[in-house]
């Protein structure tokens, strides 16, 4: 078991410029992922639509069951492999999308691609591995920054470049991108390893033994409803900013606007998260941004314009943003340093989750109960939550004492 550290504040740059290029590269294609299974046979726009939601969730749910394995691969075999094998594996597998015959054989891809990607939650438990202890908050920050600003770059100028010059190069632009990622991890992200191994100790010890789930659950919890939260309005958003508009003009544009400049904020949220948990702990935190995204959510089931319903957006991409590194900076510090891979993993594994559950129970929401169902039902998820993981000790307290008294 080898311990990783990278090699001085060059390589967490580079690494962080690998992942503005992985990440805008997966969310390259996800705009017109229904145009293209309609080009690719499906002619019904709701037919393709229902394609669509199958093949993009199919990537969350294989990503959801395999993450905790890959995790645990990488706490034997190191953190910088993984990262590698997952960068190297998006760029082969998605560049093959651009070359498909059929439905099908796109959502055999897709599924592949959950099984063996995840360049975020690689690089973010190598990160996590390898920052100075004082620095850990800090860097998981702004690497989650920079993943939210890549992911609101991606689908707005894969869509553009979709219509200037075909689906299919998109997927090529996507493989690119990738690879760039791929050779700046290889040559410039450096591990530090130690010439001998640790001796055996309670630490050691601890190293070995079942992770601490109990201590993980609440973190694991808040991160699958924060991706529940983001995930389930996109949507419902179209229709919903339609109901606030006279004439329905450029709904799409507005709704990927909205998406963006949501994630801009949360990127920046993520920067203040680091400056917050280090003054006020990981858990204070997390409960009160919570708390404050579900608020914020609540109100917007019933706004009536559309300036409103961006503003409360912005706000609750803004609480979400601090709620994720900081939960991860939570993760850290609750295992094992020779642990971090599989916490990472199964940690992503709740992320996945969030992803795939979000957009459905989004869909379903506002088919059977309207555009405000899927606000409304997150902000309440998201404060219920909150109050879990707040009175959550209290129990465990108030149940230790039942059982000493009898």
């Amino acid at each position: 078991m080898r311990s990783l550290r990278v090699d001085g504040r060059i390589s967490f740059v580079v690494l962080l410029v690998s992942q503005l290029a992985a990440t805008m590269g997966f969310t390259f294609v996800l705009p017109f992922i229904p145009i293209y299974v309609q080009a690719l046979g499906v002619e019904d726009a709701g037919s393709a639509a229902a394609w669509a939601g199958v093949i993009n969730s199919s990537t969350a749910v294989t990503m959801a069951l395999v993450a905790p394995l890959w995790g645990r691969l990488g706490d034997r075999v190191g953190l910088k492999p993984m990262l590698l094998r997952a960068t190297i594996a998006g760029s082969v597998v998605v560049g093959l999308m651009g070359l498909v015959g059929s439905p099908w054989q796109l959502l055999g891809l897709k599924t592949l691609q959950g099984c063996l990607t995840g360049t975020v939650a690689a690089a973010t438990v190598l990160v996590s591995a390898t920052a100075p202890p004082q620095r850990a908050g800090e860097r998981l920050g702004t690497l989650q920054m920079v993943i939210f600003v890549a992911a609101a770059a991606g689908p707005f100028f894969g869509g553009t470049f979709a219509d200037l010059v075909g689906i299919r190069a998109s997927f090529g632009v996507t493989a690119a991108l990738l690879a760039v990622s791929a050779v700046l991890i290889s040559v410039w992200v450096k591990e530090e390893r130690p010439a001998e191994e640790e001796a055996e100790s309670e630490e050691s010890i601890e190293a070995e033994g079942p992770l601490p789930r109990r201590r993980l659950a609440p973190t694991l919890l808040a991160l699958f409803v924060v991706q529940v939260a983001i995930m389930s309005a996109a949507p419902a958003l179209p229709g919903f900013l339609s109901t606030l508009m006279d004439e329905p003009v450029r709904v799409a544009t507005l709704a990927g606007w909205i998406i963006a400049t949501g994630a801009l904020a949360a990127s920046l949220g993520s920067v203040i998260g680091g400056k917050l948990a280090a003054r006020f702990g990981t858990r204070k935190v997390i409960i009160w941004t919570l708390l404050l995204a579900g608020i914020s959510a609540l109100p917007q089931a019933e706004v009536d314009s559309i300036a409103l319903l961006w503003t409360l957006r912005l706000v609750t991409g803004l609480f979400v943003g601090i709620a994720v590194p900081v939960a991860n900076l939570a993760i850290r510090g609750a295992v094992h340093p020779r642990r971090q891979g599989e916490a990472f993993g199964i940690a992503a594994t709740a992320t996945s989750a969030g992803n795939a559950v979000g957009p459905a129970a989004g869909g379903l929401l506002a088919s059977s109960f309207g555009f405000g169902a899927p606000f409304l039902v997150p902000g309440l998820c998201l404060a219920a939550v909150s109050a879990i993981i707040w009175g959550a000790p209290l129990l465990a307290v108030g149940y230790r004492t039942a059982v000493r008294e009898h």
